[in-house]
């Protein structure tokens, strides 16, 4: 009885109350100017290039040592640049993996190494005292591999699992039939090798591979933190000017931009279409009107694909747009996992968005969402130290430098409505686009004989 009469009372309290003008938020404050740390730049005598900077107050160091090698060398040996890079990990310098994970460990961090298209990284992250050390560690896995019998049986066991599973992933399937379609004959189109091939790679190709493909003139080393810089300039002449030059960085342009095409791939039964809609694009991927585009269009939980089909349709969950680095060339593409019955609604209203883009102005609202959003993720990605360190790789890898990143800011925070117009334009030809879907085809392919944009493209049945 109590409760109800102050539950009354409360109520009739709020009714009697003016009600509140509902108070604007503040106007966002002008981007504060970015510049990176100071950089100390130096090249050895064997070409190997290195770069060093101290970053954050927190007594580590992130280690990275970039390599110009990867897939883009692996001619028609699908994945042999990454079971060198697998059998490398496995022992080096004479010591096996566990006694590299232990010495990284007794430095506070870890050692690994990834195989890129273009690039294959060494990266370690350790207590600043330990910088000298760690830097050796490096140069005994990028230099002095132990390459031993009993390791890649072990190695090609674990790639074959792998493999196995990947070509059973709508997603990884999708993938490489979308980067076959855009990069024929060019290492960038093939994406997986085939069980025979993995299985017959010999312990001599994988020492030629590595022989041929890592030296000092395709590495540029990266480290960031806080360190002594006289002392780790001399560990890293000592640790790496022995190391000889090698072959310069592989070019192996990409062959003229195929015609679009539309690849269906059957899984009868599926839930769910898998869905890869895009082209390439001009080798300056980082043009910052095109990355703000795709933003905008597909790239953030708030982008208008998403807003589409995923907030007011439901045909998906999870739909992504992504811009794709490569040194060759870049691609854009938007993809999404749609549920069967709307894979043909899903596909319609993505090209409808798309040349929403290319005929209207964004908003104001819309241009400043992306502006915060590009300058916010931008800056929070080198607050770290292998934020830093990675962001300074890619770039060098891409042929570009600091200036990139020192005006990042300036120019995301200097674009206008009528850039992203301009970007969506000139790089997403409707007509130009080529698209994969990976699903139940029997329900699938009668809806996609009603989107104008495939249908005179679909194969035929």
């Amino acid at each position: 009885m109590i409760r109800n009469l102050l539950l009354c009372t409360a109520a009739l309290a709020l009714t009697a109350a003016p009600a509140l003008a509902k108070e604007a938020p503040p106007a966002p404050a002008a981007p504060k100017p970015f510049a990176l740390p100071p950089l100390t730049e130096f090249t050895l005598a064997n070409g190997m290039k290195v770069t060093m900077a101290q970053h954050g107050n927190v007594p580590k160091v992130t280690i990275v040592a970039s390599v110009r090698t990867g897939n883009i060398d692996d001619g028609q040996n699908v994945w042999l640049a990454d079971l060198t890079g697998a059998l490398m990990q496995k022992g080096a310098g004479g010591r096996d993996a566990s006694q590299l994970a232990e010495a990284a460990a007794g430095m506070g961090g870890s050692l690994a190494l990834s195989t890129g298209l273009d690039s294959s990284s060494a990266m370690i992250d350790v207590l600043g005292e330990s910088t000298p050390d760690a830097v050796a560690l490096v140069a005994d896995l990028l230099q002095r591999p132990d390459f031993k019998a009993e390791e890649l049986e072990k190695v090609r066991a674990d790639m074959l699992r792998n493999l196995m599973v990947a070509k059973s992933t709508p997603g990884s399937i999708a993938s490489e039939a979308f980067s076959a379609a855009l990069y024929p004959e060019h290492p960038y189109g093939r994406t997986f090798p085939t069980p025979q091939q993995l299985s017959g790679y010999t312990l001599e190709q994988i020492k030629a591979f590595h022989a041929g493909n890592f030296g000092a003139a395709r590495t540029h080393l990266y480290i960031v933190g806080r360190f002594d810089p006289t002392t780790v300039r001399a560990a890293v002449e000592k640790a790496f000017g022995g190391w000889a030059a090698g072959a310069a960085p592989t070019a192996l342009p990409v062959p003229a931009e195929p015609a679009p095409k539309v690849v269906l791939i059957d899984r009868p039964g599926a839930p769910q279409s898998t869905v890869w809609i895009g082209k390439r694009v001009a080798k300056p991927g980082y043009d910052m009107d095109f990355r703000a585009t795709n933003t905008l269009l597909g790239g953030y939980f708030s982008s208008r694909i998403t807003r589409n089909i995923r907030e007011d349709k439901g045909y998906t969950y999870s739909p992504s747009a992504s811009l794709s680095q490569r040194v060759q060339g870049a691609f854009w593409v938007e993809d999404a996992d749609i549920t069967a019955e709307s894979t043909g609604p899903a596909i319609t209203e993505i090209y409808k968005e798309i040349r929403r883009m290319q005929d209207t102005l964004p908003t104001d609202a819309e241009v400043q969402g992306i502006r915060n959003y590009m300058n916010g993720t931008f800056v929070l990605g080198l607050s770290s130290r292998d934020g830093l360190a990675g962001s300074l790789a890619n770039l060098d890898v891409q042929g570009l430098g600091v200036d990139y990143l020192n005006g990042y800011v300036g120019r995301a925070s200097a674009l206008k409505a009528a850039d992203f117009q301009t970007a969506a334009k000139r790089e997403l030809s409707v007509d130009k686009l080529s698209v994969v879907i990976v699903g139940p085809l029997e329900s699938v392919r009668p809806q996609l004989e009603k989107v104008p944009e495939i249908a005179a493209k679909l194969p035929k049945k």
